[in-house]
């Protein structure tokens, strides 16, 4: 049976193990639906109780939108990235604050064969979706609609929309990250919900442990945040035709702030796991220029061999300490958003000022605070480019 806690931001699971095999796979679920939020040819709304009207103008709405993203993408970014980040796709890339951002991440990681992000929001319930009336399912997805397009410009999720999402029938992790998927030609060979167990090690949830939540569901009449939080971590597993391996992808949710994780540290735990890593950032709000974050920034640190990032990485104090270095892209004289630490802003400005300027056309994140674009690479190497 299912064991269920009252947490802070919900209910934490503790699941007995499961493995692969008797691991619920809902990939075929999830590959309809990534075919619907993704417009793919021949993709059938009526799976998932939504009229070809309606899928139709969704689609119609979106695509010049990631036709634009692609292209920018292609002959702004995909030149820069090619000569900075390594090609090494064994190498498990670990995106603290990137929820719902798989987008980037493969756009910046592109032969990644296992990428994990993590966020305050959970993976949600995709089963929600064959539950509903069509025009409950229709309105979903013009939502979704309307947040992607907004992702597609600003080339990072809004924490706000993450969360309405969180609540809904299709939760942005899920719908955000299976539309990433097929943008960058993949498709989605199995989609498994998993707990974290006491070290860490991941946990698939069974049928009878599926069943147990929803019981919990209907005896406690969860809805919105209360019942996603229930369906906290997911892994979507996939491959580009003609390749031979099998990707990961793994969301998981938790707070990374230093007073969470030293009251449940099996996050950390699980990325400690994995040895070195590629790291990315970027718009995470300059939570790692505080000491409140100081575990999962000396994780990031200690682990990462790479890592690439707006201003929101790693402060140079940091990185200089554990023998990093860092070569500045672009333009940074002050932090976008208000109220953040003022000594690092001013470091990373003296920071740029030293080196010499490298242009970029894109904003990898947030705008410096005059609206310029820049870019931060980390990495575990003696001399910076």
């Amino acid at each position: 049976m299912v064991a269920l806690s009252l947490g802070l931001c919900g209910f934490s699971q503790t699941v007995r193990a499961a493995d692969v095999q008797t691991a619920v796979n809902l990939g075929d679920a999830a590959q309809s639906l990534a075919q619907l939020i993704g417009c793919s040819p021949g993709a059938n709304p009526a799976n998932v109780h939504v009229s070809p009207e309606v899928h139709n103008r969704y689609c119609a709405q979106l695509t010049a939108h990631a036709a634009r993203y692609l292209r920018r993408y292609h002959k702004d970014i995909q030149p820069v990235l090619a000569e900075v980040v390594p090609q090494n796709e064994n190498v498990p890339v670990v995106y603290p604050f990137g929820g719902g951002d798989l987008l980037t991440a493969l756009g910046t990681f592109p032969q990644a064969r296992q990428i994990t992000t993590l966020s305050l929001e959970p993976a949600g319930d995709l089963r929600g979706v064959s539950r509903v009336t069509g025009l409950q399912m229709e309105a979903a997805l013009m939502q979704t609609g309307d947040n992607l397009r907004r992702l597609l410009a600003a080339e990072h999720s809004k924490t706000t929309n993450l969360s309405s999402m969180a609540k809904g029938l299709l939760p942005a992790e899920i719908a955000f990250s299976l539309f990433a998927l097929k943008l960058w030609n993949f498709d989605v060979t199995g989609f498994r919900y998993f707990s974290l167990d006491s070290e860490g090690k991941i946990n698939y949830l069974s049928a009878a442990d599926l069943e147990a939540l929803d019981q919990t569901i209907v005896t406690r009449r969860l809805v919105g945040s209360a019942r996603a939080q229930l369906f906290a971590h997911v892994e979507i597993s996939f491959r580009r035709a003609g390749e031979s391996h099998e990707r990961v992808f793994r969301h998981l949710a938790g707070n990374l702030a230093d007073t969470a994780l030293r009251k449940d540290d099996r996050v950390l735990k699980h990325l400690r796991a994995k040895g070195k890593v590629f790291a990315m950032t970027k718009a995470a709000s300059y939570l790692l220029w505080w000491d409140g974050f100081g575990l999962i920034r000396s994780y990031l640190a200690e682990l990462a061999t790479f890592m690439i990032s707006d201003s929101t990485g790693l402060p140079p104090h940091i990185a200089t300490a554990n023998g990093l270095s860092q070569t500045t892209y672009g333009w940074f004289s002050g932090a976008f958003l208000p109220g953040a630490n003022r000594k690092i802003a001013a470091a990373f400005a003296a920071q740029w000022r030293a080196q010499p300027i490298r242009p970029i056309r894109f904003h990898y994140g947030y705008p410096d605070v005059q609206g310029r674009g820049h870019m931060l690479v980390t990495r575990r190497e003696s001399n910076a480019r």
